[in-house]
């Protein structure tokens, strides 16, 4: 039986079941195909109860883009602000790093420019304050890897990062719409992800070969 929520911790679980919910159904339905009467059939909570805690859907994929962003924040921690690599070394994590995050990439590269467009004012600021601690690790990447870094290296470096972050997905995964008019127009290339990945963080990141600490 469904129980409302009374207190900040039952909302907070009805908001993250809500989330879990709707992540879920992205792994068998797109974007676009998803709404709240799904929703509502996957967490057995009426579609008008969940506007008790989220105006729209893009609400809830903000919440569920946040949460990624988080995971890639702590990775990046635990990965890159520890210890020292040589520039291959740098690349070849770098590589797994955002192949382990794809899902991320994909969210904000095709979505998150309407997703933030809808969502109310509000709801855009502290989503931009919550993933503050991805932005700051970015940069301190910089400050471990290379040796002394400006700060406008720094900001190329974190630059670079985000480049690849949102350029990635549109050249190794078109979506089936485009793929079908490229394989049509005969522009369509099919090729190693992993490959694609290193040699393209490779070529954006040649302004430091000889700036990495090892």
């Amino acid at each position: 039986m469904f129980i409302r929520a009374r207190t900040e911790n039952q909302f907070q679980e009805r908001r993250n079941e809500i989330i879990n919910a709707t992540e879920k159904l992205y792994r068998s339905f797109s974007f676009r195909q998803i709404n709240f009467a799904k929703i509502s059939q996957e967490t057995k909570i009426a579609r008008s109860t969940i506007y008790n805690y989220y105006l729209n859907k893009e609400e809830i994929f903000l919440d569920i883009i946040e949460r990624h962003y988080l995971k890639l924040a702590q990775h990046i921690q635990n990965e890159f602000l520890i210890e020292q690599f040589n520039k291959e070394t740098f690349i070849k994590k770098l590589t797994d790093i955002f192949l382990k995050h794809y899902d991320l990439l994909t969210l904000i590269t095709y979505y998150l420019e309407q997703i933030e467009y809808v969502c109310s004012q509000k709801k855009l600021n502290d989503f931009k304050m919550h993933i503050k601690p991805f932005f700051d690790n970015v940069g301190k990447i910089a400050e471990v890897q290379l040796k002394n870094p400006s700060e406008e290296e720094i900001n190329y470096f974190r630059q670079f990062f985000f480049s690849a972050m949102f350029g990635i997905v549109p050249a190794c995964s078109p979506i089936d719409k485009q793929e079908i008019a490229m394989k049509k127009a005969g522009t369509y290339i099919e090729f190693n992800k992993n490959e694609f990945i290193s040699e393209y963080l490779s070529a954006i990141y040649s302004k430091f070969d000889n700036k990495f600490a090892i």
